[in-house]
């Protein structure tokens, strides 16, 4: 039988069905409650009728069934009822539910009704409108805004009978920072950055898929404050929806993973701390000597580029050069790992590199810690303006700029990157012409051999940990991205280590001790 052709009978015959409960019934309560039940059985079950013809005997044999059923089942109880009058000829559910205490139950089940069958509620009973109004309004059939309106009752009236206990997040927000690791903009750090909803929902579904309402619940959230979010979400392919419930689909690395893997990871995070000290003590000679402009005034800052020069030749060309890495693609707008860390922030703080280069090849590298301020790339990434200058002073330029790009000069000063002595604009960072570039890296050869070594040892350990704490359907991707741990363990935990023990300095406001250019 045809759905249309089914639901239209149904609507017909819901009167007759309430006439047969009320004689069975010793309430009209009782008697709206059965006819639901019916009303319900008959439209998941009108695929079997042959045909119009068959569906009046089809539907007494369902509702005998569910009445025998009730029967069996059903005891007294003290519910709340929600009447199914227009509210300008009835009291308003509010008025009905005081008297009983329920209206902050209702409220509360109102909230956690999936979209459709909360519009068609919210309109029919607090807004007064028909059932003809509702169904030109959300442009459906007013048989299936009926249909709402019968299910709608039978969840809220369960719904408000039942215990709900909200999860730890509700009361206690994760915190979640999705990061990434690729080529193109960060998408995500302006959806879920500063957006709690977004990232608990994101932890909510990491270890089982839920519904709207489940989730609901776990975080406190009313589903109507839910459902943007969600579907934001799922457009990034950081969630998806399997039939009703919602499953998250980046790698978690949780609050217990980080603590198990940092404990088991630090004799390896001193290590490389201690070889970078080791070269500090015998060779920074050496690095002085190759001549090139330094762009600082001291051997402690001297020390954070050269930190920051070794671990990026270490860690990203030696031991991420090593691995075949296929950059995912299913992303909106990028090839990049995306993942996600809890209590991201109250570790090593965060990290960030990126190379910008001009039209004649010379190149601006950041290797920016959060532990130094404001990360630099961020402010010259997406303005080649700010780079094209920067590197044209650095090769000797001193007039000639235009309005605008004056302007810029003048804010670079201000924020440290230049300095203008006696009338001469000074780069305040590090200058190397390619071959001093060569030779600093020559020094560091054997360091950054030993370094790249440990952090593949230390990568193997965190993803094993890794995987003993990834939901089953997720961890063959927590072995492909195991080795973005070494963000962590490799990079941030030993300059970490350093800065505890004296090694590095911490550095004053507008100081930029990990940008260096490269000339060609």
């Amino acid at each position: 039988m045809r759905k249309g052709n089914a639901e239209a009978l149904i609507a017909d015959a819901a009167k007759t069905i309430f006439s047969y409960c009320r004689v069975r019934t010793s309430t009209r309560e009782e008697a709206e409650d059965l006819s639901q039940d019916i009303l319900l059985e008959l439209l998941k079950s009108h695929g079997n009728i042959r045909d119009d013809k068959a569906f009046y005997g089809f539907m007494w044999a369902v509702a005998s069934n569910v009445y025998k059923n009730w029967c069996k089942l059903h005891t007294r109880a003290t519910v709340a009822e929600l009447d199914d009058r227009i509210p300008d000829k009835s009291p308003t559910l509010d008025n009905i539910l005081i008297a009983s205490d329920d209206l902050q139950l209702l409220h509360r089940e109102l909230n956690l009704l999936a979209e459709q069958h909360r519009k068609v509620t919210v309109m029919y009973y607090f807004n007064g409108s028909k059932v003809s109004e509702i169904s030109k309004t959300l442009g459906t059939s007013e048989n299936m805004v009926k249909f709402l309106l019968f299910k709608s009752r039978q969840i809220l009236k369960e719904g408000m009978n039942m215990e709900r206990t909200g999860g730890n997040l509700s009361f206690n927000p994760g915190n979640l920072h999705l990061r990434f690791w690729g080529s193109g903009s960060n998408p995500f750090r302006k959806q879920c950055e500063h957006n709690l909803i977004a990232q608990n929902i994101l932890l909510a579904c990491y270890n089982d898929r839920c519904t709207a309402e489940e989730i609901s619940v776990q975080i406190g959230v009313a589903v109507p404050y839910l459902e943007s979010e969600l579907k934001a979400l799922c457009e990034n392919k950081v969630l998806t929806k399997i039939g009703s419930r919602y499953e998250t689909t980046v790698v978690i690395f949780s609050k217990d993973f980080a603590d198990e893997a940092d404990a088991v990871t630090l004799p390896l995070q001193q290590d490389i701390a201690n070889v970078l000290k080791h070269f500090f003590d015998k060779r920074i000679t050496d690095v002085k000597s190759i001549g090139f402009y330094e762009g600082c005034n001291d051997d402690s800052l001297l020390k954070w580029h050269i930190t920051a020069i070794a671990l990026e030749r270490a860690v990203f060309k030696k031991y991420q050069g090593s691995l075949k890495i296929e950059y995912p693609k299913k992303y909106p707008g990028c090839e990049a790992f995306v993942w996600g860390e809890e209590d991201y922030n109250s570790r090593y703080g965060s990290f960030g590199t990126c190379a910008l280069r001009n039209a004649e090849g010379d190149l601006i590298r950041f290797m920016d810690f959060s532990v130094n301020g404001e990360m630099d790339h961020r402010y010259f990434y997406d303005y080649p303006n700010r780079v094209n200058i920067t590197l044209a002073i650095a090769k000797g330029r001193q007039r000639g700029f235009g309005d605008n790009d004056a302007l810029e000069v003048a804010e670079l000063i201000k924020r440290g990157y230049i300095k203008k002595t006696e009338n001469r604009l000074e780069l305040s960072i590090p200058v190397f012409a390619s071959g001093q570039f060569e030779k600093v890296l020559s020094l560091l050869d054997n360091v950054t051999d030993e370094i790249a070594e440990i952090t593949r040892e230390m990568i193997k350990l965190t993803t094993e940990i890794l995987v003993q704490h990834t939901p089953v359907q997720m961890k063959k991707e927590a072995k492909d991205i195991g080795w973005l741990k070494m963000f962590d363990n490799a990079v941030t935990a030993p300059v970490s280590e350093m800065l505890k023990s004296g090694v590095l300095c911490n550095v004053a406001e507008n100081v930029h001790p990990t940008s260096h250019i490269v000339l060609k």
